[in-house]
Order: structure tokens, then sequence, then C-alpha cells
């Protein structure tokens, strides 16, 4: 009985509410778009948005903005984050510096997250502290990243630990890796610091993995010691190849291999290549032919490019021929 009153009273609701956004009342037009996108209509929630929108509603305006860039509209999206934020929304603020920064527009963006963060909106901190950091003003970046991270923002985590670092308190960094790690998802973490190493960001890349590996992902160890290889900081690198290898990561072996490689331990190099080509490592199959090949073992060589050619591996073909112009010289 209490299910079906409940019913009859949402009906009646639904139906005073439609009746008043007929007669022109703007909350009642913003509310019927809400209603529509729950239901699954965004034809008619756009209807209705914009109608509410059209009258001043700022709220509407700024959900309407989220429906087109959702649907694929960003300039019109951005005309009506623009409305919305001039009339003192603050999430609008924060949406419109992020479609300024996507069309890189990163004044732009700046003005918007600096008035989004002075009324509290700590995403738009987080995005500010980035947006510092990557542009070297580290005192101001900390103090917008640390607002963010102190309000629970994974990002502002992120990006206060890669400023800690930068500074020389990896110390200090390392607890906030593992808090964004704990709250983060640890996937995209991997990806954020895969977009990181791709703008050659490699700071960022570093907390991002920090916290991906905080929070259990596999292959976030390899991808810090990478990152951490780049920037020649070997001993760190190798701390992490070795805790990827004792997972079974083969990339990471290979990686240990090439370290040992590098400090003139053919030995141990040959030991790590041999533990991931087993595991089907291709660049462990070209480094043991290289190896085999530099002690004039030809044979071997031989076999281990052919193994790696065989994948369709550009490298291993590479070597593979010129193993066989060096035989027939001799």
């Amino acid at each position: 009985m209490g299910a079906e009153k409940r019913k009859w009273n949402t009906r009646v609701d639904d139906y005073l509410n439609r009746k008043a956004a007929e007669r022109g009342h703007v909350i009642a037009m913003a509310r019927m778009g809400s209603t529509a996108l729950e239901r699954g209509d965004p034809d008619e929630a756009e209807a209705w948005f914009r109608k509410a929108a059209a009258g001043g509603d700022r709220v509407a305006m700024g959900n309407l903005a989220h429906l087109l860039r959702e649907r694929g509209a960003p300039e019109q999206a951005e005309r009506w984050y623009r409305e919305a934020a001039t009339a003192g929304d603050s999430h609008a603020m924060s949406q419109l510096g992020n479609l300024c920064a996507q069309r890189g527009s990163l004044d732009d963006a700046e003005d918007w997250w600096r008035r989004a963060a002075d009324e509290g909106r700590v995403e738009a901190m987080a995005e500010l502290g980035r947006l510092l950091h990557r542009r070297g003003e580290l005192r101001e970046a900390e103090g917008w990243a640390g607002q963010a991270a102190e309000a629970g923002n994974v990002e502002g985590m992120i990006t206060l630990g890669a400023v800690l670092c930068d500074t020389d308190r990896a110390r200090e960094a390392e607890p906030w890796w593992r808090r964004a790690g704990e709250e983060g998802d640890a996937s995209a973490l991997c990806k954020l610091g895969l977009k990181a190493e791709r703008r050659n960001d490699l700071a960022r890349a570093e907390s991002c993995y920090h916290a991906a590996a905080a929070a259990g992902a596999p292959e976030a160890a390899v991808r810090l010691g990478l990152v951490l290889h780049r920037r020649g900081e070997v001993e760190a690198a190798e701390r992490w190849y070795l805790k990827a290898a004792k997972r079974g990561d083969a990339a990471a072996m290979t990686n240990l291999g090439v370290l040992a490689n590098d400090r003139n331990d053919p030995g141990e190099a040959t030991a790590w290549y041999r533990k991931a080509a087993e595991l089907g490592s291709v660049p462990a199959y070209t480094n043991l032919g290289r190896l085999a090949a530099d002690h004039g073992n030809f044979q071997e060589a031989e076999h281990w490019f052919r193994a790696a050619a065989d994948t369709g591996d550009q490298a291993g073909q590479r070597d593979l021929e010129e193993l066989y112009r060096n035989r027939q010289r001799f």
C-alpha cells in the first residue's frame, strides 16, 4: 500500500511540475530536463534545459552545457558554460576552464580555473596546480595542489607528489602517492602516467605510476622503472624492475638484463634475458642474439635472431641479415 501511494504521489508531482513548466516556470523547466535525462531521453532534456537556460536559470545552463558536450557539440557547450560561469556558477567556471585548455587556450583556462578555485571548486584547484607545475611555478603549484589533495582530490595528490619530488622532498611525496593509490583506480592512474610520458612530463608520469603501484597495478612498477631509467636514476629504476620481475614481468627482466649489460656483467645480463625469453620477450631474443654474436657464438646468435624475426620483429630481421652479411665476409 505504501509503495502504491508513493508512486501515486510521484505521478501527481510530475503532473504538477509539467503544468508549471508549460506555464513558463523556470525551475520547473529545469526539473523537467533533469527528469527526462534520468529516463534516458536526451532530446526532451535538451529542449527543457534550453527553455530554462533562456529564462536565466544558471543550473540549467550548466546542465545544458554538460549534455551538449556529451553529445559531441563542444562549441555549443562552451557557450552555455560561459553563460553559467558569467552568472556565477563555479562548476561551470571549472568546466569552461577544461574546455579552454582542450582547445589550447591556456591563458583563458587559467583565468577560469582561478575564478573557480577562489570559489572553492576543488577540481579547479587541482587543474590549476597541474598547469602551474608544468610551467615550473612550483611554490604556487604546491599551494593549489595541496588544497585539492587535502580535500581528497586524487589529481591534486598526484600533482602534489610530483611537486614535492621536484623540490627534493620525495619522502614527503610518498604518503600522497599512497593515498592517491588507495582512492584512485589503478588502471586509470597508469593511463594518466602514459599520457604524461607521451608529453615527456616525466615528473607527473612518475607520480602517476607511484600512485598506481600503491593501488596494486602490476604494470606500474615496470613503467616507473622505465621513467627513472630515462632520467638516469639507475639504482632506483633497478629496484622497481626487481619488484616487477618478482611478479613475472618479462619486460622488467629484459630491462634488468640491459642494466647488467651496461655495467659490463654479461653473465647476469644473459641470465635475465633467458628468463624473459622463456616468457616470450622478443627484445630478450634480440639481446641474447647480440650477446652471442659479440662472443663469436654465431650459431646461437642466429637461433635468437631467427626467433625474433619469426615473430615479425623488424629489429630481429635486421640483426639476422647483418649476421649473414658478416659471416659471408669471413
